[in-house]
């Protein structure tokens, strides 16, 4: 079946198959390049966080204060970034993993899954 035979209940029908979870709609929906602005609060906190704590560290380097400080900000601001980094990559390969799915029930490729997309939602 060629990719241009496929109508938009078809591919509806494979999408609603694999729905992305809400953990993967989160990720996208406040961290991706396409958030909207109001939905840019958790993106700003979490920007806010890293930015004032490497700040902090920076500073607090190269001013000498002890370390006990040093390495409290560092590790804060490690950990966040892990855990931010590691989360929006799991979505990422979460949701591309999903897609292959709704890509192979079609049977298309992804440029085609591409077209189908544009031309239904766009």
């Amino acid at each position: 079946m060629d990719w241009k035979d496929i109508t938009k209940e078809e591919y509806d029908a494979a999408y609603d198959q694999h729905l992305p979870k809400a953990w993967i709609r989160f990720a996208y929906k406040y961290f991706s390049k396409s958030t909207e602005k109001k939905d840019m609060k958790p993106g700003r906190v979490v920007l806010g966080f890293l930015l004032s704590t490497f700040l902090i560290g920076f500073f607090a380097t190269a001013f000498k204060l002890p370390r006990p400080i040093i390495a409290t900000v560092t590790y804060a601001y490690m950990a966040v970034l892990t855990i931010l980094v590691l989360f929006l990559f799991a979505a990422v390969f979460a949701n591309n993993h999903r897609l292959k799915k709704v890509m192979k029930i079609l049977g298309v490729s992804k440029v085609e899954y591409n077209l189908l997309a544009d031309k239904f939602y766009d």
